[in-house]
């Protein structure tokens, strides 16, 4: 998901199996899917909220905390993805948008495919999707110069 559309993210776009629908940058309609392990703690976090705001993530603290209308920024999760890293001691900057980015270079290097990627990420060219393929492709051949039996 883009981070505009986590942050909008209402709870009646999540089915019971964990699909959710976004309408996407250009008002692209398309399904992301929760794992079953993220689907456990959604609904745990779900289960304790007592608001009634229709958002799936909203201020517990602070000014807006108890207004139904509003939702987190774009700034908080920022704030609270370089929080988590710093606490972790990962030294390479993350940003949502990179980590959506090595989502897309995973997905490409375990072997799925352009237009499923495509899909997915809600990406209207294939062109635009396929920097991940070529991502995975230059990957692969550095695997294939430094393992491969006969390099030598």
């Amino acid at each position: 998901m883009r981070i505009s559309e986590l942050v909008n993210l209402k709870i009646n776009q999540i089915n019971k199996d964990g699909q959710i629908f976004l309408l996407g940058k250009g008002k692209k309609e398309r399904f992301v899917y929760l794992t079953p392990r993220a689907k456990k703690f959604l609904q745990v976090y779900l289960n304790n909220r007592t608001d009634s705001s229709p958002y799936v993530f909203v201020p517990f603290k602070g000014r807006n905390a108890h207004d139904k209308d509003k939702k987190i920024s774009p700034n908080y999760i920022q704030f609270k993805l370089k929080k988590y890293r710093e606490l972790l001691g990962i030294v390479i900057p993350t940003s949502p948008h990179s980590l959506r980015h090595g989502f897309a270079t995973y997905l490409a290097e375990a072997g799925a495919s352009a237009a499923a990627i495509q899909i997915l990420l809600g990406h209207e060219s294939l062109d635009t999707t396929t920097r991940y393929v070529n991502t995975s492709q230059r990957y692969a051949k550095k695997v294939q110069e430094e393992f491969h039996p006969l390099k030598d």
